[in-house]
């Protein structure tokens, strides 16, 4: 069965890209054919990868969708052309951005389509006020694409449960693959207070608070402070360049390279925004970065509401700590508690089985073969939303 992978990013940039190779790499069996949407094609193309051109302009998605919806008049020709492209058994499609409109182009041909859900579109376009427009077209698209498409994967307990209950249709979460924690020989030098964080950061000012946090508890330590920054962020670039003396960027590596110099980092830096405007985006969302932090063992500092997954995550498998206060004082005393604690490894280990395990990847190999999946177990994450305590490690 010959099967088309679509996304509108590239296949090696990203923390989709990784989630999605980090499945491919153990289904060797199926026959994938990869097509991507980006400015140019990948600096090292494989036979596998597929350019079909650049994205789609806000112009041309904003005329494809209303073109699908009636909402206004539009023109699904440049969609059209690139299903055109596309020629497969079995069409797996990446549910952001221009995916919806393949996705629903490929149904309205009468298509088979697995549809993959990273970021929730709703929870994702409310921060941008250049998809502001688009709200009301989603809202007629992309229920109807949920319920038409084959079947589902999305990236966390919390957008499962809420797509099951909110549009009534099947699907299972399912999340970036590490068949095993690796064997690290390294460890934070006791004269540095080492701070690691890689890829995006969502919003500055949090993190901006915590490194004056972290510049005041070093001073008390009379330690040096030293901030590793892996991959790129455009929020994080302003915050290095006012104060580059404390950051020490390696820019985009690979999880493999990652992964040693995060381990030598007194604790690991995440965040989810507070606010009703990221409320869904970080009640349904993931951050691929806890997958790179759970191997390179090392506490997690996590920024963020309660209601989060990312809190869950934490709270769930005891791997770090939760801080959702603004507050300098607060936030350094919470840095403080959680560098005087320790984190087994068998914590990461659990974590890294239950959430990033086997039992996802062959649902996702049943569900590619056409069979059923429902059988398999699944776990939960809860909801700590209430657990008492500002910043409370759940012990």
């Amino acid at each position: 069965m010959r099967i088309a992978l679509f996304t509108p990013f590239s296949p090696e940039l990203g923390g989709g890209s990784a989630q999605l190779r980090s499945h491919l790499r153990y289904l060797p069996e199926l026959d994938v054919q990869w097509y991507y949407l980006a400015n140019q094609p990948t600096a090292n193309p494989r036979h596998k990868y597929k350019w079909l051109g650049p994205r789609l302009t806000t112009a041309e998605l904003l005329s494809d969708l209303s073109a699908r919806t009636g909402f206004l008049p539009g023109s699904k020709s440049r969609v059209r052309n690139l299903v055109d492209q596309i020629e497969a058994d079995l069409y797996w499609v990446v549910g952001h951005y221009e995916g919806i409109s393949v996705a629903s182009e490929l149904i309205a041909q009468g298509k088979k389509v697995h549809l993959t859900i990273h970021d929730d579109p709703f929870g994702t376009w409310i921060r941008s006020q250049t998809y502001t427009m688009f709200r009301p077209l989603l809202r007629n698209a992309f229920p109807r694409l949920l319920r038409a498409v084959q079947s589902i994967d999305v990236t966390s307990w919390g957008m499962r449960n809420l797509y099951r209950q909110k549009y009534v249709v099947k699907c299972f979460a399912l999340y970036l693959h590490i068949p095993e924690l690796p064997q690290l020989s390294v460890s934070p030098d006791p004269s540095h207070l080492a701070i690691g964080h890689i890829g995006t950061l969502y919003h500055p000012q949090p993190f901006l608070r915590f490194v004056s946090a972290c510049k005041k508890l070093a001073e008390q330590e009379k330690r040096s402070l030293r901030i590793v920054r892996i991959g790129s962020s455009p929020e994080m670039d302003a915050i290095a360049a006012a104060d580059p003396e404390i950051f020490a960027s390696h820019g985009d590596l690979s999880e493999e390279n990652a992964i040693p110099i995060l381990a030598t980092c007194d604790l690991l830096y995440a965040m989810y925004p507070a606010g009703k405007k990221y409320e869904l985006f970080r009640r349904t969302s993931l951050p691929v970065k806890v997958s790179t932090y759970v191997q390179a063992q090392r506490p997690i500092f996590a920024h963020t509401p309660r209601d989060s997954t990312l809190a869950c995550v934490v709270a769930k498998y005891k791997i770090g700590k939760i801080c959702e206060s603004g507050f300098e004082d607060d936030i350094a005393s919470d840095i403080r508690i959680l560098l005087d604690q320790s984190v087994p490894r068998e914590n990461f280990e659990r974590a890294r089985s239950e959430l990033m395990g086997s039992v996802q990847v062959r649902q996702l190999a049943a569900v590619l073969r056409g069979k059923a999946w429902q059988d398999l177990s699944e776990s939960d994450c809860g909801d700590f939303s209430n657990a008492a305590g500002r910043c409370d490690m759940l012990r």
